[in-house]
This record gives structure tokens, sequence and C-alpha cells, in this order.
């Protein structure tokens, strides 16, 4: 799987400035797309540098980073559970995508991993 390459400060305050040349109301809302630009780069750099760099409200920029850092509810996956024939004992799936993880421990026989995995990561 792919990931996308990291935004940079530098990549960010180019949005904005590109943003605010081009807006007619100086008033406008900064859209939503900028936002997430901005609280992206947090795991890079402090609130305070970025909200300097970008000129952007130091509070709202911090609310924003810790709204998309809350959980968010784990959507259910109904797995069709067919015994496999071959495998006995005990059998633990553990899968990850992002910061979801999922541990899955059986006991007398292991499901196709192949269908749980595609269930999970989609």
């Amino acid at each position: 799987m792919l990931q996308k390459p990291q935004t940079t400060l530098e990549e960010v305050q180019e949005q904005f400035k590109n943003w605010r040349r081009r807006r007619k109301n100086r008033r406008a809302q900064i859209p939503a797309g900028l936002w997430e630009a901005a609280a992206s780069l947090s795991g890079q750099h402090s609130v305070h540098e970025i909200s300097k760099s970008l000129h952007l409200n130091h509070t709202a920029l911090k609310d924003r980073i810790a709204d998309e850092a809350q959980p968010q509810e784990p959507a259910f996956v109904e797995l069709d559970m067919i015994p496999s024939p071959v495998a006995a004992g005990e059998c633990i799936i553990e899968l990850e995508k992002g910061n979801a993880r999922m541990k899955i421990i059986l006991k007398g026989h292991c499901p196709d991993i192949a269908e749980i995995s595609k269930a999970f990561l989609g």
C-alpha cells in the first residue's frame, strides 16, 4: 500500500498564500482542506510554529488538531466464521491500519485470514 507523501510546512504556506490572494471576501472562512493541511503538520511541527507560519489562530488550530486526534467509533465488521479442518489449537490474528488495531484470539480453528484482512483493511 502506497503512503501519501508528507506535506511540508512550506507547501502548506504556499496553499494559504494562494487562497488568501484569490479570495474575494477578506472575512471568508478558511476552507476545510486548508485546515486539514495545517493540522496534518502537527506531527512534524508545534502548534505555535504552524499557527505563526500560516498566520492562524493558535487556539482554533489546536482545537482542530485535538478533534482529529479523537478516536473514531470502530466500524462493525461482520465475519462469517467457517471452521478450517486443517488448523487446530489456538489462532491469533493481529491487524493494524493507521491507528486502528484489531486482535482476534480463537481456540479450536483458524478462519480464512484473507477474508478477515480484506474486511478490516478495506
